[in-house]
């Protein structure tokens, strides 16, 4: 039976009486209370709107979608609530406020998430993200480390429009020559000879090899297997000289040379050395002679306005994205290397950086995070005047 409606009036009424008693024991809130309530949930949305009119110099939609993205994953590897260390950095071609506004655009996905970001301990996690920038288009590199596991995530982008990277200074320009299905440590591109096919040599742990390019491909035509003298020789770098002529070509790997005419690959004989005194050429790139200009160097033969040029890697380690910056060393002292140009960027770390013989030439091998695979590049670099 439903009951009547005096009975629910005066239910109605007992129950505003009993909520003002209650109200009228704990005490009622005073005006003042709920004005600065009020005034501070407009605050937020202030503040939340202001957040969102900086993201909105994004370079492009896609950046939006691939921000989100990469707060998914990082949900993945520590789901929320979870309080993260994060740190950003740009090493890419984009302009200061289009790093901001990523920036921005990324803290504001994760706490949306309902992560907290945080700069003491403790934390949950770690997060670095890299904006870097590839042959093809930008590159997000994030390493998210939570406790002793740790994973590594890439997104690519599309550059859109060209950016403008010659806008004085050195000027520099990467080309893929090769990309070899395995691991090498150094490639050379010996002189072209007249009515021949072009020749590149290729160095690998355990054997140089002889390619030949036909119908724009390049084709293996004879390979040296370098003997392992010792078995605890893992040859984390390796380099062809050629600086005296392919007649009298060397290539090294730490504890062997292997020395001939490398125009004629039965001249060539590998025997052990002591790694102490081997010389590994005067632009070894395995030590910076100029300190703080990266990870690896190597001197060019080219100056600009009488400063010789210098290029050199970014300082990261062999898990992240790389670059090759160009610096002009003057002779003034106290002037030391100035940064000069705009770098060219990699999708992978640069394992290997030396002038290739000539000019403002520099041979570079890079291991690409995307794929897996090694790459042979040829870096030149120009004057702009």
């Amino acid at each position: 039976m439903r009951p009547s409606h005096r009975i629910l009036s005066l239910l109605r009424l007992i129950f505003l009486l009993s909520f003002l008693v209650v109200e009228t024991r704990g005490g009622m809130l005073p005006r003042s209370v709920l004005a600065d309530g009020l005034q501070q949930t407009d605050a937020s949305v202030a503040v939340q709107t202001q957040r969102q009119s900086q993201t909105s110099n994004l370079p492009s939609i896609e950046w939006a979608d691939k921000l989100r993205e990469l707060v998914d994953k990082v949900a993945t590897v520590s789901p929320p609530p979870a309080r993260i260390e994060l740190m950003t950095s740009n090493i890419s071609s984009l302009s200061a406020d289009e790093f901001v506004a990523i920036d921005e655009r990324l803290k504001l996905n994760l706490t949306n998430r309902r992560f907290r970001i945080v700069a003491a301990e403790p934390v949950d996690a770690d997060l670095n993200v890299i904006f870097s920038e590839g042959v093809e288009g930008y590159v997000i590199v994030a390493k998210i480390r939570r406790d002793v596991a740790e994973q590594v995530f890439l997104l690519t982008l599309s550059k859109g429009a060209p950016s403008a990277r010659r806008n004085g200074g050195v000027v520099l320009d990467e080309n893929l020559n090769w990309e070899p299905s395995g691991k090498i440590l150094d490639f050379a591109l010996p002189p072209p000879s007249a009515g021949k096919d072009p020749t590149m040599i290729v160095l690998e742990a355990g054997r140089i090899m002889f390619y030949i390019r036909k119908n724009s491909q390049w084709q293996l035509g004879q390979s040296i297997t370098i003997p392992p003298l010792r078995p605890w020789l893992r040859a984390p770098r390796g380099h062809i000289d050629l600086s005296h002529g392919i007649g009298a070509g060397i290539a090294r790997i730490p504890g062997i040379d292997c020395k001939g005419d490398f125009g004629n690959p039965d001249t060539i004989q590998c025997g052990f050395v002591d790694p102490g005194t081997q010389s590994w050429n005067g632009e070894d790139a395995s030590a910076p002679k100029i300190s703080d200009l990266g990870g690896d160097s190597v001197k060019l033969s080219l100056e600009c306005d009488g400063r010789r040029v210098v290029l050199a890697t970014g300082k990261g380690d062999w898990t992240e994205t790389d670059v090759v910056q160009a610096y002009e060393v003057s002779s003034v002292n106290g002037q030391g290397a100035l940064a000069s140009g705009k770098p060219v960027a990699f999708d992978g770390p640069v394992t290997s950086l030396w002038w290739a013989g000539t000019g403002g030439v520099a041979n570079a091998v890079v291991q690409n995070l995307k794929t897996g695979n090694f790459e042979a590049y040829i870096v030149t670099a120009t004057c702009s005047h």
